[in-house]
């Protein structure tokens, strides 16, 4: 019966939505994940920007990043990306800029650290 089912969907080109594409498109379709789509667009526009505070030993990962700047607001911070062969260490006052990075991770050094990333 199995064999025959798929016999039947390729004849039949998939015309037919299985339980799981039916599941997805309720999910994509939803009204909160709409809206947290929208709210993600609006926070990573060029122009945004982000404030962390991070401990010795905390990080922040951000994926999929375009283009940013990240600038050291106090303390140290250890910034390395996917792409870049080399970390940085800035200090209070320096900033990177990053272009089209996979991934980034910024990483506290010291009790505190201030860290403030720029999409441009």
């Amino acid at each position: 019966m199995f064999a025959d089912r798929m016999r039947e969907d390729r004849a039949l080109d998939a015309a037919r939505p299985g339980i799981i594409d039916e599941w997805l498109g309720r999910w994509r379709d939803n009204r909160f994940m709409r809206l947290a789509a929208k709210a993600g667009a609006k926070l990573f526009t060029p122009g945004k920007s982000l404030y962390f505070r991070l401990g010795q030993g905390k990080y922040l990962a951000l994926t999929g990043v375009r283009t940013c700047r990240v600038v050291c607001a106090k303390g140290a911070v250890w910034v390395t990306a996917t792409g870049d062969g080399r970390d940085t260490v800035l200090t209070p006052g320096q900033s990177l800029t990053l272009g089209s990075a996979g991934k980034v991770v910024i990483s506290g050094r010291g009790d505190s650290s201030e860290v403030k990333v720029r999409w441009d």
